[in-house]
């Protein structure tokens, strides 16, 4: 049975080449791989310092001028990779191109970064929702995809624990104080969410300036919640 299992998943291989989810480059059929080995070297882990409060790759010891500068409501992010170069390209397919698949690769890319850096367990995982007409244009939520891998691989529970109750507008369009008017009141809690007392872990796919992220765990802790943390598969400068 195990011999006819992987002679079926070596077939359709052929039929349906995988390809780089950074680049699109043919990849060999006889390897189980995401990435060619250009695009990997994007999927590293950074090296030097990370913001003490968002978690973010900076040039320095200490805080990024962001979370220097703004009152922050999560108590610890945690931002994985640096959005550029074969992270863009794959997190912008995995948005707009249909390639939901990607999430089970990011979300193994979120939960061996969790199992490595935090500590911390949490009673329930969940997601920045998308508002209900985007998402029946999308037909998902890139973000809940992953933190449903995430969840079930940290032991924790997943829960939709709050919905955007206004459309707003794309944050990447925006400068950042638009970016804090965008999202302003954006998000209440999902009903029966049982938010009080509880430790969430809050998941995204990109970080850049906090606002949409930092509005969500406000709510969050606004209802009760005894710890709000964040992890982001990415983050961007917040020098770009």
């Amino acid at each position: 049975m195990k011999t006819l299992r992987k002679a079926a998943a070596l077939l359709i291989r052929i039929i349906y080449p995988c390809r780089c989810i950074g680049c699109g480059e043919l990849l060999d059929i006889n390897k189980d791989q995401w990435l060619c080995a250009d695009c990997s070297k994007d999927f590293k882990e950074p090296d030097g310092y990370r913001c003490e409060s968002c978690g973010r790759h900076i040039d320095c010891k200490g805080k990024c001028s962001d979370c220097r500068l703004d009152k922050i409501y999560f108590d610890k992010g945690y931002c994985v990779l640096d959005y550029k170069g074969a992270v863009r390209n794959a997190i912008l397919r995995f948005k707009y191109k249909n390639k939901f698949r990607y999430a089970k690769y990011f979300g193994k890319i979120l939960s061996d970064y969790a199992d490595s850096n935090i500590l911390f367990r949490y009673d329930y995982v969940t997601a920045v929702p998308l508002h209900k007409a985007r998402f029946k244009k999308r037909g998902y939520n890139q973000s809940e995809l992953m933190a449903r891998i995430l969840a079930k691989n940290i032991n924790s529970e997943y829960r939709d624990l709050l919905i955007r109750q206004r459309p707003t507008l794309p944050q990447n369009s925006l400068s950042k104080k638009q970016r804090q008017d965008n999202i302003k009141n954006a998000f209440i809690p999902a009903k029966n969410s049982d938010i009080k007392g509880k430790g969430i872990l809050v998941v995204d796919d990109i970080f850049t300036t906090g606002a949409t992220m930092n509005e969500c765990c406000r709510v969050l802790k606004k209802h009760g919640a005894y710890q709000v943390d964040f992890i982001a598969l990415s983050s961007r400068s917040n020098e770009e």
